[in-house]
């Protein structure tokens, strides 16, 4: 209740009413506050029945969060992820998907072939590169697998800062302290630039194949991204499987731009 309230209930003045208020206050018998839920500026309550509020409204809110049954729950993350219900589409579906994902770790072979196709109808590589090129989405490694794999999670460029997570350990060559010098800036390069750099200040006999590797390695710690996915896509495409020939294919130069996820934190 307010101030004018009391008064006119008692029908007293304004000031005496107040005055006696500020009494029970200081007594411990009222409390004054914003209680209201539309705001109606400084209310008073009785102090044991502003308790009992607070105490039947924690006990809601904590009925709310009651755990349920594993059952419960596996029917509920599917939903939640439109694993089913493929109601997700186009630029801004992805981005709801993103945002469910960020900092989920999953293996990059699987990203473009599962996860994205099973949330967002119509998924097509195109449009995470759009994401990516435009600085809205980042993708950061964290840690290699067999093979030419590794686990990759994806972020929302405005809360990447607040969810990556520390890269994962990797022994620094010097080959890799010196990317990550070219790379300091704060901008992106293009694989040749790196290399450019790299062969005019610290390896000039570096092969293109060593430093690719070397990039990998620093891409696959969460040291290094790249503004789309195409160097991913061309190295898991290069990998070797069971039946297929023996032979190692030659690795094409790695495109998109690189650029340190540390130096952008």
């Amino acid at each position: 209740f307010t101030s004018a309230a009391a008064a006119a209930r008692f029908g007293l003045g304004a000031a005496v009413t107040e005055g006696a208020l500020q009494r029970l206050a200081a007594n411990g018998r009222v409390v004054q506050g914003e209680f209201h839920p539309a705001g109606i500026g400084q209310e008073w309550c009785d102090a044991a029945v502003l308790r009992r509020l607070r105490r039947r409204s924690l006990a809601a809110l904590r009925h709310e969060l009651e755990p349920v049954p594993p059952a419960a729950l596996a029917q509920f993350l599917p939903q939640w992820q439109n694993l089913s219900k493929h109601s997700l589409r186009g630029i801004d579906g992805l981005v709801r998907a993103i945002e469910q994902l960020q900092g989920a770790t999953v293996p990059a072979s699987a990203l473009e072939k599962l996860v994205l196709p099973s949330r967002v109808a119509g998924y097509n590589p195109a449009m995470l590169d759009e994401l990516t090129a435009a600085g809205e989405v980042i993708w950061a490694g964290a840690g290699s697998l067999p093979g030419k794999d590794g686990w990759v999670s994806l972020y929302l460029a405005d809360t990447a800062p607040l969810l990556l997570p520390p890269p994962h350990p990797l022994e620094l060559t010097a080959l890799h302290q010196s990317i990550l010098d070219t790379l300091s800036g704060g901008y992106g390069l293009f694989f040749r630039q790196i290399a450019d750099q790299v062969r005019a200040t610290t390896h000039p006999d570096v092969l293109d194949p060593q430093l690719a590797d070397s990039i990998w390695e620093l891409s696959w710690s969460g040291l290094l991204t790249n503004d789309t996915l195409g160097p991913m896509r061309s190295l898991l495409g290069s990998g070797r499987t069971a039946g297929s020939t023996a032979h190692r294919a030659k690795r094409g130069v790695p495109r998109g731009r690189y650029g340190s996820l540390t130096a952008a934190a």
